[in-house]
């Protein structure tokens, strides 16, 4: 599976937050209806929330009763998430998951639930799911969610907040996983990944 090559800087989507426009990673009812069906870590848990935009999901998951980590490389969006309120359990911070060195927190084994809604198209994928199979504690699980489109490029030119990924795509990004479960959301599949087979990647 090939990484994403033209990569949006963090001024770009500060301009697009600015604007209202970078609004794929807000939540749905089915979604809050589904999510916690699925996952398996209890409340104190600890979860980052890769890519958390505004905060949206990062909220829901401190109400579910998770201590919660939002990074994102946007300043802007971080600047808006922290105006809705923080506190010792939910916490967020400015973090390039391409550019920048890993944060001290990111431990190996540290985390119960890893949170990625409509992040990896834009980010090298690849060393991410590494990263996430080293990150979890044994029994934890990665959440995915990503936009399906039937053919690379098929965003609209007009959005390219929209960048998705191809069903081929999505169905490689279960490699390496010893549990896998995918089900739809309109046009995004949402994966809950777990007990992955090779933890040295």
């Amino acid at each position: 599976m090939t990484t994403v090559v033209d990569h949006l800087g963090a001024a770009q989507w500060d301009t697009w937050y600015r604007e209202g426009r970078a609004i794929d990673r807000l939540l749905t009812d089915a979604e809050v209806d589904r999510f916690p069906q699925h996952v398996n870590p209890s409340a104190g848990s600890s979860v980052l929330d890769v890519g958390c935009g505004i905060g949206g999901f990062s909220r829901q998951l401190f109400r579910w009763g998770y201590d919660v980590l939002g990074l994102d490389f946007s300043p802007t969006a971080i600047q808006t998430a922290r105006r809705q309120g923080t506190q010792g359990r939910l916490r967020y911070g400015v973090h390039d998951f391409d550019a920048d060195a890993i944060p001290a927190q990111l431990q190996p084994g540290s985390l119960d639930l890893i949170v990625c809604r409509n992040v990896l198209p834009f980010i090298d994928h690849q060393r991410f799911m590494g990263d996430a199979h080293r990150w979890l504690r044994p029994g934890g699980q990665l959440y995915v969610l990503v936009r399906v489109w039937p053919e690379r490029g098929g965003e609209p030119n007009e959005k390219p907040w929209q960048r998705g990924f191809t069903d081929e795509q999505v169905q490689d990004l279960q490699n390496g996983w010893a549990e896998q479960e995918r089900w739809w959301l309109g046009r995004h599949a949402a994966l809950f990944l777990s007990g992955a087979r090779h933890r040295d990647l």
